[in-house]
């Protein structure tokens, strides 16, 4: 019977472990909860231009979507995937994008 309860532990652990031990590091980026977007805070209220940007932040959708109920008239969610800066190749990514075009 001890052998028994050996034998289910083993197997157990054997197939439990995997699970455990696979890394984020395999995740797609088009995976659901994956979703990113840019997150613009501007210092002018309802103005959205590049000099009026006061800051970016690369956010999973829901947190940025979140944070920009929060006042929307300073904060809003940008996509960038088509923007001519990312198609044209100035940025490799939205994600690129959003990260560097507004540091001053």
């Amino acid at each position: 019977m001890k052998n028994l309860f050996v034998v289910i532990g083993t197997l157990a652990a054997m197939t439990i472990t995997p699970a455990f031990s696979q890394s984020d590091n395999n995740a797609s980026a088009k995976a659901p909860g994956q979703d990113r977007t840019c997150l613009v805070t501007t210092g002018v209220p309802n103005s959205w231009a590049d000099k009026d940007v006061t800051g970016a932040k690369w956010l999973p959708r829901k947190a940025a979507d979140a944070q920009a109920k929060k006042d929307p008239t300073t904060m809003k969610t940008f996509e960038y995937g088509n923007d001519p800066l990312v198609t044209g190749g100035q940025y490799a990514s939205a994600e690129d994008l959003c990260n560097k075009h507004f540091v001053k």
